[in-house]
């Protein structure tokens, strides 16, 4: 898979994604749609390629059991209980973020 385009001016470069014990998947920066089921998803939520409709639809296709936030730095305070609310009441899977430095159990 290709990283997502940021801008097509911008040449893509091979974006790597891991899959966990196969149930866990970070998608690296795309949104790609694993092979198989999984029940956790972490979630790219803010870059310069995304826009929240997207995430949205992408939780749908995967849908996984839980979705944790990941690639969020450029989220600011502000928007996040816009991000959060959006993505948890359209989604259609648990959604959460893990503060710095937090732990959850896989």
């Amino acid at each position: 898979e290709l990283h997502a385009v940021i801008h097509p001016d911008i040449p893509r470069i091979t974006n790597v994604g891991f899959l966990v014990d196969g149930s866990v998947f970070h998608p690296g920066d795309a949104l790609t749609v694993p092979e198989r089921p999984v029940d956790t998803l972490l979630l790219p939520v803010m870059a310069p390629w995304s826009k929240i409709s997207e995430v949205i639809d992408y939780v749908r296709e995967v849908k996984p059991r839980r979705a944790i936030d990941v690639h969020d730095a450029l989220l600011t305070d502000l928007a996040r209980p816009i991000y959060d609310n959006q993505i948890g009441a359209l989604g259609g899977a648990d959604h959460g973020r893990l503060a710095p430095g937090g732990t959850t159990e896989l």
